[in-house]
């Protein structure tokens, strides 16, 4: 009993708190978009402008396509890719301990893997924390050789880890990178109450329906 008077005595000061401290909303120049993202879902309001994928809660911005990418099952989501003109957003969720630290330990497998496959990659200081730069060859439809850049950003909140790629020019150019920082911002992660593995993925579903893109 004493526990369940705990929890209910927790709930109800949590309603009291986001009633005198209302959450976050896509349409308000709210100081928290100024923050680096993405956001854990206690911090917005994503009853209005968002695309609700499950893990994953998209801000809506016009002209944006989002695209998934499925595992060998067929069912399974693995990650979203955001597009926006040329360039595109790609971002993951899985789950983390509470003691974090699972970003230093993904960047290191990530830039062996990168340099196994002939890329270069260089870790910088960024609004984000440490990321990372990465030069990744590629053939062009005529055939020549070319390289691809590609800006990789991890962040780490309550029990989750996000892994966020920028390719296209807005991973080379900081005005339109910039107008990708907006979006990850604004991106909420959902950590469910399941106990899972240490970087198990966070479940992502396909939309619904399309949201209103809000006035911002």
């Amino acid at each position: 009993m004493w526990g369940k008077k705990a929890r209910a005595h927790k709930r109800a000061e949590a309603l009291e708190a986001s009633a005198v401290c209302p959450l976050a909303r896509l349409d308000e120049d709210a100081a928290i978009w100024n923050e680096p993202g993405p956001r854990s879902v206690e911090e917005v309001d994503t009853s209005v402008g968002y695309v609700d994928m499950g893990a994953i809660r998209i801000p809506a911005v016009k002209g944006m396509q989002l695209r998934t990418q499925v595992a060998d099952d067929g069912t399974t989501v693995l990650r979203v890719l955001i597009v926006l003109g040329d360039s595109g957003l790609q971002i993951s969720a899985a789950a983390a301990p509470r003691s974090g630290g699972v970003w230093d330990e993904v960047r290191d497998k990530i830039t062996e893997g990168l340099l196994a496959d002939g890329g270069s990659v260089e870790a910088l200081e960024g609004r984000y924390g440490v990321e990372l730069r990465a030069d990744i060859p590629v053939t062009m439809p005529d055939g020549r050789p070319a390289s691809s850049r590609m800006r990789i950003i991890g962040r780490e909140g309550p029990r989750w880890f996000s892994r966020i790629d920028i390719v296209g020019p807005a991973a080379l150019n900081d005005e339109l990178g910039r107008e990708f920082e907006k979006i990850i911002d604004r991106i909420v992660i959902v950590r469910d109450n399941q106990p899972r593995a240490r970087l198990d993925l966070l479940p992502i579903h396909v939309p619904d329906a399309a949201p209103e893109v809000p006035h911002v």
